[in-house]
């Protein structure tokens, strides 16, 4: 009998490590439930740049399968995108704390049920103004030029913006990054964590998009803002007057 015993506690010894004799980590019996199918794979550095901005995206950005996510939590598009936005920015805090730390899957499936939780409760990363008038600028054309950047603080304190609500508007820069690197700049912002490859319609497309007309009601009258007098149609759906300042 004693010798059973030992028998059974060498096996229950042994399966507590690999073949290297190695002690198994958690993640080897975790099951995942699924959730990395929403998950694209991550763009490479030199592949994170956006040609509207003429810029590279210094922070990786986690996309998401929006029609894969529209479909299986029967989500709109613009809670879809907002799904995305919140687990980028919920990641960025998570990677605070231990900056030499990846999160595992298990960890990322949590964020991603708190974020999930947290959209279906109306806690929006971006929460879309309500005014008739959105004033929408273009930011990424004044980064690394303190003229252009004065041209826009000039605008944000001008009689312009009182009409309208103002939302500064960025391909390349996250949330995150515009209010460490310029602090002054009190407004909404639609960033880099909103755009996606999948269009209003949930269908995949070259090039980073956002549909302005899935985030704001019809009857808002959408103007944005330009130094160029121009903006990138392509990338920038929606129906909208642009104006030049």
């Amino acid at each position: 009998m004693k010798i059973l015993y030992f028998l059974i506690f060498l096996s229950s010894c042994a399966s507590l490590t690999n073949s290297n004799l190695q002690r198994r980590t958690v993640e080897d019996y975790y099951i995942s439930t699924g959730v990395e199918k929403y998950f694209l794979a991550d763009l490479p550095s030199w592949a994170n740049f956006d040609q509207a901005g003429s810029c590279f995206r210094a922070k990786t950005i986690r996309y998401f399968d929006i029609d894969a996510l529209m479909k299986s939590y029967r989500l709109t598009y613009n809670m879809a995108i907002q799904v995305q936005a919140a687990f980028n920015e919920e990641l960025s805090e998570f990677k605070k704390i231990d900056k030499t730390h990846s999160p595992n899957l298990k960890e990322e499936e949590l964020l991603f049920y708190k974020v999930t939780e947290k959209i279906s409760s109306k806690i929006l990363f971006f929460d879309p103004p309500s005014f008739s008038r959105v004033n929408l600028i273009w930011f990424d054309e004044i980064l690394g030029d303190p003229l252009k950047l004065g041209k826009l603080q000039k605008l944000l304190n001008s009689s312009d913006m009182e009409s309208g609500v103002p939302v500064l508007v960025s391909f390349c820069l996250t949330k995150e990054e515009i209010e460490q690197q310029y602090p002054t700049l009190h407004s909404k912002m639609i960033t880099a964590e909103l755009f996606s490859v999948f269009d209003g319609k949930g269908e995949k497309k070259p090039g980073f998009r956002i549909d302005l007309d899935q985030f704001f009601l019809s009857n808002q009258n959408l103007y944005f803002y330009s130094q160029k007098n121009t903006v990138p149609t392509e990338d920038i759906h929606g129906t909208y007057k642009v104006l030049n300042y």
